[in-house]
């Protein structure tokens, strides 16, 4: 028997299929890929935002926050060509890409102490962080400008807002509360100077449904601090909150009046009283300007002094001044006045092309001084209608103030005729008459 042919022969046969061996990669090239599609499909846009200065910001850690959720991370920061801003490249969410316009703000949170409270302590764990507001808008830029610091209101918040004109800011600073009967109903939103440089706009922020509180004849005043004063019931002290004390603050009411005011509409304009004692005083802000010029004394008219009309306020004396005319020589006291010429109601409509002021100039309104206290000797001035008044109108200057027309004081007229009355009395010789009298006497006594 042979031994080679009685061995096992072994048979091989060819494998069909992918072998396990590759199973294991393509599962990994598959997720991977899957995983890039998935950050590329993800990914949003990426933005930049120009800053003063990055403190605090790291690439690839420091995060974008929306109500305090990630919504992007910074990417990059370098400075511009000229050194003087910081430019931040943001990666947003592309969930972010819709929301982001050309009113999108974005500012910087860090701890911050200020007069109205204390803000950003998250940040001394968590790190500092960017944070932004989605506005509404139809724009979509790619470039953005930070702000110093978070908005007062943001776009989430509901409510009207409103802009005060006041003298000086006084205590107020952006932060600062509006109250209504001493409950807080909104806020400061910031505040700048006028075009004229002589007063301040002041923007506030109403939250609904409080802003339907406030009407075309609301009043605002000044709430800083805390006002005292003495009457017959004693002492009176009136404080809205510590926080006004502290940090200013705003309050409104709207008084019962005849006529109910219309519901104020966004931006209307009012005016800031400096106290809630100067609301009745002076409820209207100047809108006219006049020079008045006297043929006499002014001794006892200050700056401030009143202007009424009928008993009640409707100006004021702004200055009073000494000037000589050139080419005359002759000295004139003009005195400014400003008129809140909104104080009067007015009944009906009145054609635009009527000058209120002087339709009543020529039917004989005309101003004149008055003594306010005998005792001090202090004058105020009066617009008053004199009957059977000469003539005259509002004089306009080009480049200067217009003159309203004025007449003697009455004080004026009874020194004036008493002084003729003692000048007619001085040229009677009374001496002759007094010795013919003496005469006439020493007679009668001999007859």
């Amino acid at each position: 028997m042979n031994q080679a042919t009685d061995l096992p022969v072994s048979h091989t046969t060819k494998a069909n299929g992918i072998s396990l061996v590759w199973i294991i990669p393509l599962l990994a090239l598959l997720v991977g890929g899957w995983l890039i599609f998935k950050s590329i499909n993800e990914k949003g846009p990426v933005i930049t935002v120009e800053f003063q200065q990055a403190e605090g910001l790291e690439a690839g850690k420091t995060r974008v926050k929306y109500k305090d959720v990630d919504v992007g991370k910074v990417k990059r920061v370098q400075l511009n060509s000229d050194l003087s801003k910081v430019i931040v490249s943001l990666e947003m969410g592309r969930f972010m890409e819709g929301h982001l316009n050309e009113n999108t703000r974005f500012w910087i949170v860090r701890p911050r102490i200020s007069n109205t409270g204390v803000s950003g302590l998250s940040t001394l764990i968590s790190g500092i962080h960017i944070a932004m507001d989605p506005d509404s808008g139809e724009q979509s830029p790619k470039h953005f400008t930070g702000v110093d610091q978070a908005p007062e209101i943001d776009s989430s918040t509901r409510g009207t807002q409103f802009t005060l004109h006041a003298e000086t800011l006084g205590s107020l600073d952006a932060g600062a509360p509006v109250y209504y009967r001493k409950l807080e109903v909104g806020e400061v939103i910031q505040y700048e100077l006028d075009e004229n440089g002589q007063s301040v706009n002041v923007q506030i922020f109403i939250n609904e449904p409080y802003d339907k509180l406030v009407r075309s004849n609301s009043r605002f005043w000044n709430a800083s601090g805390f006002n005292v004063s003495l009457s017959a019931d004693g002492i009176t002290a009136h404080l809205e909150s510590l926080t006004s004390l502290i940090s200013g603050g705003i309050a409104f009411d709207t008084p019962l009046g005849l006529e109910i005011g219309e519901f104020a509409k966004e931006n209307e304009v009012f005016p800031l009283h400096a106290s809630f004692t100067d609301v009745d005083e002076q409820p209207h802000e100047i809108k006219k300007y006049y020079v008045l010029n006297f043929d006499t004394s002014l001794r006892g008219l200050s700056k401030g002094a009143p202007v009424e009309f009928s008993g009640i306020k409707v100006g004021e004396v702004l200055d009073i001044n000494l000037v000589m005319e050139a080419d005359s020589l002759k000295v004139k006291t003009p005195v400014l006045i400003g008129l809140h010429t909104d104080r009067i109601e007015t009944k009906g409509k009145v054609s635009k092309d009527i000058n209120v002021t002087e339709v009543l100039v020529s039917r004989g309104l005309r101003a004149q001084l008055k003594s306010g206290n005998l005792l001090t000797g202090q004058l105020y001035v009066e617009l008053e209608f004199i009957k059977d008044a000469p003539e005259m109108a509002i004089v306009y200057h080009d480049g200067g103030y217009a003159e309203f027309p004025t007449v003697p004081a009455a004080f004026d007229k009874i020194t004036r005729n008493i002084t003729d009355l003692l000048d007619k009395v001085g040229q009677v010789p009374l001496l002759e008459i007094s010795e013919d009298i003496r005469q006439t006497i020493k007679g009668l006594k001999q007859v």
